[in-house]
């Protein structure tokens, strides 16, 4: 399970920041109902304030990447990928991100 905290960008800067909390993985839908409610404009707007892990080796992972060019969607399907694992299966994918030490979510999700 991942947890992050998104926000418009172009709010923060006006220091009128609404965020809203999501729980990933969860329907593409409820990301953009989630999203309209800080009142993006875009994509593009879109900011991801803070990002955590219930599975350390992912945590880690996540800590190396920089939040500013995270997809909220890419890191949907890091999470679907993670809880959709067997224990067996995560316990060696967590394994393998820690020593291959991907540097994006595309490699981590597809490369691995």
């Amino acid at each position: 399970m991942i947890r992050l905290y998104v926000a418009s960008k172009k709010l923060v800067k006006e220091e009128r920041d609404i965020c809203v909390r999501l729980v990933l993985p969860t329907d593409e839908s409820e990301i953009w109902i989630a999203l309209e409610k800080t009142e993006m404009e875009s994509l593009d707007d879109c900011e991801i304030l803070n990002v955590e892990c219930d599975i350390l080796e992912a945590q880690k992972f996540i800590n190396t990447l920089d939040l500013s060019k995270i997809s909220v969607f890419e890191l949907n399907v890091f999470a679907g990928l993670l809880s959709a694992l067997p224990k067996d299966e995560l316990s060696d994918y967590c394994k393998k991100l820690k020593e291959k030490k991907p540097k994006t979510l595309e490699e981590a999700i597809y490369e691995i």
